[in-house]
C-alpha cells in the first residue's frame, strides 16, 4: 500500500502539468490570445490613430513590438531555450510506468480447455545515467551556445528592424521634401507663363516665350507626378517597416540621428565587441568546439543505473518484485563511424572559425563604405547649400533682367532648372547622410540607440 500512497500524488501532479501544457497548445492552434507580431494589427490598434503626429522614436517603439520578424526571432529564442531544457533533462532519472491486464487459457499437455483466466500486472522502471565521459556535458554546451546564438540573432533582427524603420523614415522625408521642391518649381513656372502671356499681349515679348513657358510648366507637372508617386511608395515602405498592411492617415513627425564620430578602424573596434552578427558566429564556433568534445567522448562507454519494480498476479493483493542493475555499454566496432564523426566535427569547427573571419572582413568593408558615404553626403550637403544660395541669387537677377528685356526665356528656364536641381541636391545629401548614420549604427550594433528629435 505504501507504493500507492506515493504513486497517486505523483501521477496526479504529472496529469495537472500535462493538462496545462495541452491547454496552451490547443489555444495556440485555435489562434486565441495571439501575441503582437503574430497577426497584423491596424494603425489604430498600435496607437497611431488618424490625425496624430509621431516621431522616429515612436515608429521604432512600435516596430520593436509589432513587427513579425521580431516575433519570429523571439520564438526561435524560446525554441532554443526548450531544446536546452530537453538536453538537460537527460541528467534526470527517466521513470516509466506500465500496467497490463491479460486473459489466457491455461492448457498443459493433454489437459485442454477453452476456459480463460485473467491476470494483472504492473511495473515501475527507473533509468539514470551515472557517467558518460563528457558526452552530455558537450551536448549541453552545444544547446547553450545555440541559445546564445538565438538571443544574439534576436538582437540582430532588432537592429535590422530599427534600420529598416529609419531608412524608410528618412526616405519618406526625402520624398516629401522633393515633392515640396517640385510644387514650388511648378508654381514658379506657372508664374513665368503668366508673365510671358502678359508681356506678349503688351508687345514686349514674342509668342515663342509663351510656348516655351507652357513646355516648362508641363515638364514641371510631370516631375511633380513622379515625385508624388515616389512619396506614395515611401509611405507604403514606412508602413511595411512598422508591420502594417494598410493605408495610414497619421502624420510623420521629425527625428534625426547624430553623426558617429571616428574612423572605420575605431568603429570596427566597437563592432567587434558589440555587433550581434559576430556574436552569433562566435557562439556557433563554440558550439562546434563542443561538438568535437562530444564526438571524442562518444568513443568511451556509458555507465548507467537501472531499477525496476513489478506487481503481478491473478488477484489482489498482487505479488511484487524489485530488481536493479549497473550497466556498462560500449560499442566495440562500428566501421570507423565514430572516428569519422570526429574528423567531421573538426571540419565543422574550422569552417565556423573561417566564417567569423569572413564576417569580420565583410563588416570592416561595409564600415569603410558607410563612413565614406557619410563623409561624401556631408561634403555634398555643404556644397549643394552653397550652390542653392548662388542659384537663388542668379534666378532673382535673371528674372529681373527678363522683365526689362535683357535676358531670354531660355536663360530664365536654365536659372530655374539650376535652382530646382540645387534644392533637390540639398535634400538628397541631407538624407543620404542620415541613412549612412543609420547604416553605421546598424553595423556597429548600436542601431537601437535613441534618435534625437528636432525642435
Amino acid at each position: 500500500m505504501s507504493i500507492y500512497r506515493y504513486a497517486v500524488p505523483f501521477f496526479s501532479v504529472l496529469f495537472i502539468v500535462g493538462c496545462s501544457t495541452v491547454k496552451k497548445a490547443r489555444q495556440a492552434q485555435t489562434g486565441t490570445n495571439r501575441s503582437p507580431g503574430e497577426t497584423i494589427a491596424s494603425a489604430a490598434q498600435i496607437g497611431f490613430p488618424p490625425g496624430g503626429r509621431y516621431a522616429l522614436t515612436n515608429f521604432e517603439a512600435v516596430a520593436r513590438t509589432h513587427h513579425p520578424s521580431l516575433f519570429q526571432a523571439r520564438q526561435n529564442v524560446e525554441s532554443a531555450r526548450l531544446q536546452y531544457r530537453m538536453t538537460h533533462s537527460s541528467r534526470l532519472p527517466q521513470i516509466t510506468a506500465s500496467g497490463t491486464y491479460n486473459r489466457s487459457t491455461q492448457n498443459a499437455r493433454r489437459d485442454t480447455s477453452t476456459g480463460m483466466r485473467g491476470s494483472w500486472g504492473g511495473s515501475l522502471g527507473l533509468d539514470l545515467l551515472l557517467y558518460d565521459f563528457g558526452k552530455l556535458d558537450a551536448g549541453e554546451r552545444q544547446a547553450l551556445e545555440s541559445l546564445i546564438a538565438a538571443e544574439e540573432q534576436l538582437r540582430e533582427t532588432g537592429l535590422d528592424v530599427a534600420y529598416n524603420v529609419r531608412a524608410a523614415f528618412f526616405e519618406y522625408h526625402r520624398s516629401d521634401e522633393l515633392v515640396r521642391v517640385a510644387v514650388e518649381s511648378e508654381r514658379q513656372y506657372a508664374q513665368h507663363l503668366e508673365e510671358a502671356r502678359v508681356m506678349v499681349e503688351v508687345g514686349t515679348r514674342r509668342r515663342y516665350d509663351v510656348t516655351k513657358a507652357e513646355v516648362d510648366l508641363g515638364n514641371a507637372r510631370l516631375t511633380l507626378i513622379t515625385t508624388s508617386n515616389a512619396l506614395i511608395n515611401a509611405r507604403a515602405e514606412l508602413n511595411r517597416s512598422l508591420g502594417l498592411a494598410e493605408q495610414t492617415a497619421f502624420d510623420v513627425g521629425d527625428g534625426f540621428l547624430p553623426p558617429h564620430p571616428g574612423s572605420a578602424d575605431t568603429l570596427m573596434t566597437t563592432a567587434r565587441d558589440n555587433a550581434p552578427a559576430l556574436a552569433v558566429l562566435r557562439a556557433r564556433e563554440r558550439a562546434a568546439s563542443a561538438y568535437v568534445d562530444q564526438t571524442i567522448a562518444d568513443l568511451y562507454p556509458d555507465l548507467s543505473l537501472g531499477a525496476n519494480g513489478d506487481l503481478s498476479g491473478r488477484g489482489f493483493p498482487l505479488l511484487w518484485n524489485f530488481s536493479w542493475a549497473l550497466r556498462l555499454t560500449q560499442n566495440l566496432f562500428d566501421g570507423h563511424r565514430k572516428t569519422a564523426r570526429i574528423d567531421e566535427a573538426v571540419t565543422q569547427l574550422r569552417t565556423a572559425r573561417s566564417r567569423v573571419a569572413d564576417a569580420e572582413q565583410t563588416l570592416y568593408q561595409n564600415l569603410v563604405n558607410a563612413v565614406a558615404e557619410l563623409e561624401s553626403a556631408n561634403k555634398r550637403l555643404e556644397t549643394s547649400q552653397l550652390v542653392r544660395r548662388q542659384t537663388e541669387e542668379n534666378l532673382a537677377i535673371v528674372n529681373e533682367q527678363y522683365r526689362v528685356g535683357v535676358s531670354s526665356s531660355i536663360e530664365r528656364t536654365d536659372a530655374q532648372v539650376a535652382l530646382t536641381q540645387a534644392q533637390a541636391d540639398v535634400v538628397r545629401a541631407r538624407y543620404d547622410g542620415q541613412v549612412a548614420c543609420a547604416r553605421i549604427a546598424r553595423l556597429t550594433g548600436e542601431g537601437t540607440r535613441e534618435p534625437e528629435q528636432t525642435d
